[in-house]
């Protein structure tokens, strides 16, 4: 597979006549997207706002952030949820790099997150820094939650197309080319090849039937799964309902697949990827276990692995026994974790960790404390809360001072390992 990534660059967002990108401004008829998503039946009262960086802003209640893209060569745009199932990861793709579509939640959930375009709590998220274009949407009425955030997926991709296209008709657009051909031998000797276990989904939140993760699919029961790194950077996997430190944005742009191709051929042979999940039974994360470590070294010939989680509890207990599997062949590697609270050491904030981990990556401490500023505009509700590890009275007004937690913080703390936070013992 040979992916091309075309990108048009966008630096701030305003509402037009005509959708098109032209001198980094990204212009947006209001009116045309507006009837494009109001189609889906389930949903009503669809408003469109824009945030740039700098903005005197907050914006709550984000259910998933995507990447505007769309495919140049007829190939489907995120298969399975918009598109038909078919291949991705090559030909090219249009990005309009440096813009976000935000889908808002209009229901509560726990699970929200927050960006504030400028204060101390902007230097925390990379949406701070993006051209946003917000779409909020209401339910229809008899529409249980499940259709609801099904059609917010939707709403959220053909949002992103819909942008994407005006980057593919956008001119000179910068490329980027990503193929995971071979590398030679370097400097006389062989390379160390590196697999990357990504668990795309944790099934201690069950994932609901229609639940687009993987080419459509809910991964309520995946089994390992090999898969090509363009197929992941190129629209195959989106963020679950339960978005715990990954929104699809951060899928688009993978950090560990970016940084595992950046040193492919330098310093690393990048073998490719397997999918998992954190299953809820025993046996079934000792199963994924074992073939995620066979198909690392057996199939893909790997040396070692590098591994991500998805969720906190079980998925813990999943990774340090897919990393003891893989030992158990013969591979040593690096986990990239996320920690909670607990004694501030990265062994005494997991559920469970394996003695033979001796490489942990820690990105960040997720329930610590994030001091943000009143903001005098919110796009969202009046009032914000309880969010995840808040009590039931922590509902207070949107645009004033406020104490969050790192994980409320839409991409302050990633589960992928691309925040900006770390910790490190001593």
């Amino acid at each position: 597979m040979r992916l091309e990534l075309r990108s048009a660059r966008v630096e701030r967002a305003a509402f037009g006549s005509k959708t098109h990108i032209a001198d980094n401004l990204l212009q947006i008829d209001r009116d045309e997207l507006r009837d494009l998503l109001s189609a889906d039946s389930r949903l009503r009262d669809i408003e469109i706002e824009l945030a740039n960086p700098g903005d005197d802003c907050r914006i709550i209640d984000i259910f998933d952030i995507f990447e505007p893209r769309s495919k140049l060569d007829g190939k489907p745009n995120f298969p399975g949820l918009i598109d038909a199932p078919g291949r991705v990861g090559d030909g090219a793709t249009a990005v309009a790099r440096g813009a976000a579509v935000l889908v808002i939640n209009a229901n509560d959930d726990r699970f929200n997150t927050v960006v504030d375009m400028r204060g101390p709590a902007a230097t925390l998220s990379p949406y701070a820094s993006t051209a946003n274009v917000c779409i909020r949407a209401r339910p229809a009425e008899g529409v249980d939650r499940s259709k609801y955030y099904l059609a917010l997926k939707l709403l959220g991709a053909r949002a992103a197309v819909y942008i994407g296209d005006a980057a593919a008709r956008s001119e000179n657009p910068a490329g980027e080319i990503f193929d995971l051909a071979r590398p030679s031998n370097h400097d006389g000797g062989q390379l160390p090849r590196v697999a990357y276990i990504y668990m795309l989904a944790s099934q201690q939140v069950p994932t609901e039937p229609d639940e687009p993760i993987l080419y459509g699919d809910n991964v309520r029961h995946l089994v390992p799964t090999v898969l090509h790194p363009n197929e992941i950077l190129d629209g195959a996997v989106i963020a679950p309902y339960w978005n715990f430190g990954a929104e699809t944005f951060t899928v688009q742009n993978h950090p560990m697949v970016l940084e595992l191709y950046r040193r492919h051929g330098v310093d690393v042979d990048f073998a490719g990827v397997i999918a998992i999940i954190a299953a809820e039974t025993e046996a079934a994360r000792s199963r994924t276990a074992l073939m995620a470590a066979n198909l690392a070294r057996y199939t893909l010939s790997a040396d070692a692995v590098v591994i991500t989680k998805y969720g906190g509890g079980i998925p813990e207990s999943a990774v340090m026994e897919t990393y003891d599997a893989c030992e158990d062949v013969g591979m040593k590697g690096a986990i990239a974790i996320w920690a909670h609270g607990g004694d501030g050491r990265i062994e005494g904030t997991l559920t469970f960790m394996s003695p033979r981990a001796d490489a942990v990556v820690s990105c960040g401490i997720s329930d610590d404390p994030v001091e943000m500023e009143p903001m005098a505009r919110v796009i969202g509700r009046e009032t914000i809360g309880p969010l995840i590890m808040e009590r039931e009275d922590d509902a207070r007004p949107s645009g004033g001072a406020l104490t969050l937690r790192y994980q409320h913080i839409a991409g302050g703390i990633n589960q992928l390992g691309g925040g900006f936070l770390s910790s490190e013992e001593y």
